[in-house]
């Protein structure tokens, strides 16, 4: 079995004029993140699996995770202030940037969104709020549900996103600092029969031209 990770820098925003609801990022720990919407973020990347598809084997991932740092998650507000955080992983390129409103109302790899079931390995969904009770600062986990596949791929890549949506209820809210997180990828891989693993290749392949970066 092999263990492989990938980073998420922390994100660190703050509302550029008071009550206009558009945030910037203010810290230099953004480097990976990209403002898609006044109150949308995105960092992306992936894991380069290139080696073992060089060797023809397939990837059986045995266990995905999030891990985050410590107490990170602030919210300078005021009760019903919020945002959203989606972690997704997927075994071919999906357009975040442009479905990102259908990623958040369907899901990822569910019909509405981007990507199929299969390739969608990994998704997990986040809601942070503040209340009375938690005040203006620390908001608490209202909601959190996991979703994907954990399908065998001959894919070279897993691409990784997470995104990170705010939600100004107050119309108070000033800044948002959402930890670094890291993802963890627990995988074995063997030799399939030379049918099986053509027929993983091709697959990939053709979903992979529907939306490619590189």
């Amino acid at each position: 079995m092999r263990t492989l990770t990938k980073y998420h820098s922390p994100l660190s925003v703050e509302e550029i004029t008071p009550n206009n609801y558009d945030f910037t990022p203010f810290l230099s720990d953004n480097n990976n993140w990209t403002k898609l919407e006044p109150t949308v973020f995105l960092s992306e990347s992936f894991i380069d699996l290139n080696g073992l598809a060089l060797e023809e084997e397939t990837i059986f991932p045995d266990a995905m995770t999030i891990q985050e740092a410590g107490l990170g998650n602030a919210i300078a507000g005021a009760a019903g202030d919020s945002m959203v955080t989606m972690d997704i992983v997927s075994s071919v390129a999906i357009d975040v940037a442009g479905n990102y409103g259908d990623i958040l109302f369907n899901g990822a790899g569910f019909p509405g969104g981007p990507g199929d079931f299969q390739h969608i390995q990994y998704v997990r969904t986040e809601r942070h709020t503040l209340d009375l009770d938690t005040g203006a600062v620390f908001p608490f986990k209202a909601e959190s549900n996991q979703s994907g596949s954990m399908a065998p791929t001959a894919s070279d890549r897993l691409y990784v996103y997470r995104l990170v949506f705010i939600y100004n209820a107050s119309g108070g809210l000033t800044s948002v600092r959402r930890q670094g997180a890291r993802l963890v990828v627990a995988m074995s891989t063997k030799k399939e029969q030379e049918y099986e693993y053509m027929m993983r290749l091709k697959r990939s392949y053709d979903l992979q031209q529907s939306y490619d970066r590189d």
